[in-house]
């Protein structure tokens, strides 16, 4: 970032008081008359904008009416701290005030902890309340139709502040019409992803206190059960967690970026000398869940061809011909 792009009205400067300040800087200081002169302001607005200067610590006033520059490297670090102060203060105050919004929401709007909700609108600003608001566990059961593109930016972020984010994907959601997610991106930001062949709803749930599930499945319907009732999530939790079980996982991030394969030795072809690559791993949850060939490729960002050459690979590794003996193999070695 250059001089010039330093967002000084981050630490409360607008863009005269920087041109100004800049100004002072260049020429070690100033008075009121020079700052009228230089940039066309009145003196009393010249006089303020300088006291202000002062106030925040930048300039030093002598009883001559001079101001001179303070060093930036002291002044406005300085400034920053103060600011970060504040914000931390008002940080710390978000949980009481939350309090109120939640105890004003209960008392005057009278939501129930179980509700419907529909429309795009509505139930885009819940989804993303509800990610915002997760502090350790976001979980999710997702399958088509997407009313919001998969794997996004929430989740991300959602990581780096320390949630654990577990989503079972239903093998559509891998169709060209299902979503369209790369492979490798599903775990690259740290999400723990897999896979079944199959899902009877799709589900939202945060800190195990709040939850949307999917009322309809058709395309043009958006209607969605909200709640925070406890025996509600108890159950909701206990459908997530015996899908999670049974659902075959996908590996990354190298899922994009697949490792050669390494041959087995002669000797017991059932030996487990090596541990599967991303790739291998990823084709096998695929084959379990039953995704089919052209959507692994689109997936895997290669032609169906070059995947099916791949495939052919892995089958005469595992010593099979078919994704049923492929499974029995792979879970004989361990590798599912």
């Amino acid at each position: 970032m250059t001089d010039a792009a330093v967002p000084l009205e981050l630490v409360g400067l607008d863009a005269t008081a920087e041109a100004v300040y800049r100004g002072l800087l260049a020429h070690g200081g100033g008075t009121a008359d020079d700052v009228t002169a230089a940039f066309g302001l009145g003196t009393g607005a010249a006089v303020a904008l300088l006291e202000r200067l002062h106030h925040s610590g930048l300039l030093s006033r002598r009883s001559s009416g001079e101001y001179l520059t303070v060093d930036p490297r002291h002044a406005l670090r300085a400034l920053v701290e103060s600011r970060e102060r504040q914000l931390a203060a008002i940080r710390d105050a978000t949980g009481p005030l939350g309090a109120l919004f939640d105890e004003a929401r209960r008392s005057s709007a009278g939501e129930p902890a179980t509700r419907t909700i529909s429309g795009p609108e509505e139930v885009g600003d819940c989804y993303y309340r509800l990610h915002q608001a997760a502090t350790y566990e976001i979980c999710g059961l997702a399958r088509p139709p997407f009313l919001f593109a998969p794997n996004g930016p929430l989740d991300e972020a959602a990581v780096r502040r320390g949630v654990r984010v577990r989503v079972v994907y239903a093998a559509a959601s891998f169709d060209e019409d299902g979503g369209g997610q790369e492979l490798g991106s599903l775990v690259s930001r740290g999400e723990e992803a897999r896979v079944v062949s199959s899902l009877p709803v799709k589900l939202t749930m945060a800190d195990r206190s709040a939850a949307m599930v999917s009322l309809s499945l058709g395309p043009d319907s958006t209607d969605t059960l909200y709640t925070e009732a406890p025996p509600l999530l108890e159950a909701l939790t206990e459908l997530f967690e015996r899908y999670w079980a049974g659902a075959a996982p996908l590996a990354g991030p190298g899922a994009q970026q697949p490792q050669a394969p390494q041959p087995y030795p002669a000797g017991d072809p059932g030996d487990p000398v090596r541990e599967p690559t991303d790739e291998e791993r990823n084709l096998l949850a695929l084959f379990a869940a039953g995704v089919k060939d052209d959507a692994i490729a689109r997936q895997f960002g290669v032609s169906t061809r070059t995947l099916r050459r791949r495939i052919q690979d892995l089958y005469t590794e595992l010593g099979t011909t078919n994704r049923f003996g492929a499974g029995v193999a792979a879970a004989r070695r361990n590798w599912v």
